[in-house]
């Protein structure tokens, strides 16, 4: 029987780690991490004034509020980790995906997610693991790997 290969992409607002179980009591191996400064090119400059809001004679103004520097920034960068998971997908060719990521994060990734990788999320854990080691982090992923 083929072991059922399983990608775990591990993410924050400036890292992503993709690692890679090939079967129950095969460990992890990890495949690559990717970093928001690789992708420096892509970032927005921001300036410091305000902008059009409404007028003091009533009128208003038209202007997006809402998202944040770091919302945008975040946006960004999961869409940088899609594409390159859309890339490790077709070369690994796994069977199940776990996402792992704090939520705000999860959240912008899963909207992210080419249908490939979608089709086959098995599991998706709240937690900010990017910077736990591959032996710690088999302790936290255990019980989702093995079922």
């Amino acid at each position: 029987m083929k072991p059922v290969r399983t990608l775990i992409l591990i993410a924050d607002d400036v890292t992503a780690r993709f690692v890679v179980n090939e079967g129950v009591g095969k460990g992890l191996r990890e495949e690559c991490v990717l970093s928001v400064s690789q992708f420096a090119q892509d970032q927005v400059a921001f300036e410091d004034r305000p902008g059009r809001g409404s007028g003091g004679a009533g009128g208003r103004h038209g202007y997006e509020t809402g998202a944040t520097a770091d919302d945008m920034g975040r946006a960004r960068f999961a869409r940088h980790v899609s594409e390159a998971l859309d890339q490790e997908w077709r070369a690994l060719s796994p069977d199940r995906l776990i996402l792992v990521a704090p939520p705000k994060m999860l959240g912008v990734l899963r909207g992210a997610l080419g249908p490939e990788p979608r089709a086959a999320l098995l599991a998706d854990l709240a937690k900010d693991l990017v910077k736990v080691s591959l032996v710690e982090l088999a302790g936290h992923l255990e019980p989702v790997i093995v079922a």
